[in-house]
């Protein structure tokens, strides 16, 4: 765990929609560095306004339209995390749930029709319901 992360850079993350996703180590925090929190940029200029001074977890679960990300306040804020869906249609940040999850392994299942459950820790889960691209 270092303490100094101003020299890390942007790495390939994923690609999603034609938007090529980067992201950077920005802190290492929990359980001896387990939990890493990350800035976000994209080849987007709007979507890079919506991720500007955001910062999130590895927990990534994709859907047709758009993503689910574990959102953190600040570089700092771990357990306090949001989960969060970014519609890449509108490329719109919506906010689902604001929580204290010290559990890492974030999971998603799609129950379909649109509906996801997102497992947060072993005895808690959200479902939420993506609206169809029209």
């Amino acid at each position: 765990m270092k303490l100094d992360y101003s020299s890390e850079k942007y790495i390939t993350w994923v690609t999603l929609r034609s938007i090529y996703f980067e992201r950077k180590l920005e802190n290492e925090t929990a359980f001896d560095g387990i939990v890493k929190i990350y800035s976000v940029k994209t080849n987007d200029l709007s979507l890079n306004e919506t991720l500007k001074g955001k910062y999130f977890g590895s927990f990534f679960f994709p859907t047709e339209s758009g993503f689910f990300l574990r959102m953190f306040n600040s570089k700092n804020s771990w357990p306090k995390t949001t989960l969060v869906y970014l519609n890449l249609k509108d490329l719109n940040l919506v906010k689902i749930d604001t929580n204290r999850s010290s559990w890492n392994l974030w999971t998603g299942v799609n129950l379909g029709n649109g509906k996801y459950s997102i497992n947060i820790s072993p005895s808690k889960s959200l479902e939420y319901i993506v609206i169809a691209e029209t």
